[in-house]
């Protein structure tokens, strides 16, 4: 048992020290792309020793330095408060969403039964082989195709596991066959294609466009609002992620910008989309502070994760509806550079 235990140990050690260094090199190779793309170079060497002093004296090591040097690249200047992104999610985040837990945030199945009228209603969905209709009625497999023509016209496949807009896939139901949704034997959510607010739509019809809203669940039981951003596709995009070519807006929580356009690698776009940025600057969101609260409730609901992304979009009527919440991949480092620092360190760091 003492050796077996001590193995554990190790390959915890070792794990740690390889997502670690995978964090590094994330950080050290998008701060590269920044520093191409603006043609200058913030942080000098006077400016990294102040990093790197600030890193060893709050966080007890220097070698926290490049997220910090990449936030100071896109903000132009340093800021004292900051908490690096490899801190947050290699030491933070996985002491905050234990594992066992946080993986319920991939069934995107199961996401009907637990978060009732806050998530969408799946037409079907198909667990361990078998397909149910959203009451979890058997649907039998030479009967699926019809039942989806009958209730939509089309539909939006999602797997559980899928993130940043990976494996979703659109079909109409009219010309879609079986073999086309056993094309992986994961288990799938099947939803309608959902109509979002005339008024976020107007940013880009082709795309869903998603509230990201963070919450925290502090030691003493008080959940929080950290940031909300805006998501919206470009071009003919069907989807809103920055992965996918998407850009965002911070927004407070009346539904006002409070930054300006940002791309995929957290700079703002601003001066390259003059049009854009000006629809964006007068733009006010719907609903964005009823979201928050139904975020913000139903994450008092699932108090087992202390750090919640949830992705929401504002339907015709003006109702904030989930679509995906995010307790492994659960991101912050946009917020921390355009609207931070978002975290008290004093009580962060004394465990709260």
């Amino acid at each position: 048992m003492y050796i077996i235990k001590n193995l554990s140990l190790l390959k915890k050690k070792m794990m740690h020290k390889y997502r670690l260094k995978k964090y590094t090199k994330k950080a050290h190779d998008i701060r590269k792309k920044v520093i191409e793309e603006t043609g200058r170079e913030v942080v000098t060497k006077k400016v990294k020793k102040e990093i790197k002093e600030y890193s060893n004296e709050i966080f007890g090591t220097p070698s926290l330095w490049p997220w910090l040097a990449l936030y100071t690249e896109i903000k132009g200047e340093f800021l004292h408060g900051w908490l690096p992104n490899d801190y947050f999610q290699i030491t933070l985040l996985d002491d905050w969403n234990p594992k066992g837990y946080s993986e319920v945030s991939d069934m995107k199945s199961f996401y009907h039964c637990y978060y009732d009228e806050f998530s969408i209603s799946p037409i079907a969905v198909r667990v361990s082989g078998i397909y149910f209709d959203e009451n979890w009625n058997v649907i039998p497999d030479s009967k699926i195709i019809d039942f989806l023509r009958l209730n939509c016209p089309e539909i939006i496949v999602k797997k559980d596991g899928g993130f940043g807009g990976k494996d979703i896939r659109f079909f109409q139901t009219k010309n879609l066959e079986l073999q086309s949704l056993e094309k992986e034997s994961d288990n799938i959510v099947i939803q309608p294609i959902a109509q979002q607010h005339k008024d976020i739509a107007k940013l880009n019809k082709n795309s869903l466009n998603t509230l990201r809203i963070a919450t925290y669940l502090d030691s003493q039981g008080f959940v929080s609002h950290k940031f909300t951003f805006l998501r919206f596709g470009t071009g003919g995009n069907r989807l809103d992620n920055v992965s996918a070519g998407g850009l965002l807006v911070f927004l407070n929580e009346k539904g006002e910008t409070v930054s300006g356009v940002i791309n995929s690698l957290g700079m703002n776009v601003d001066d390259k989309n003059p049009e854009l940025a000006s629809v964006i600057g007068d733009l006010k969101i719907p609903s964005v502070n009823i979201a928050i609260e139904e975020c913000k409730k139903h994450h008092r609901a699932f108090p087992y994760v202390r750090y919640i992304a949830w992705d929401v979009y504002i339907d015709e009527d003006l109702r904030p509806k989930m679509i995906e919440w995010n307790a492994i991949r659960a991101g912050m480092w946009f917020a921390e550079v355009h609207i931070g620092p978002i975290w008290d360190l004093d009580i962060l760091l004394e465990g709260a």
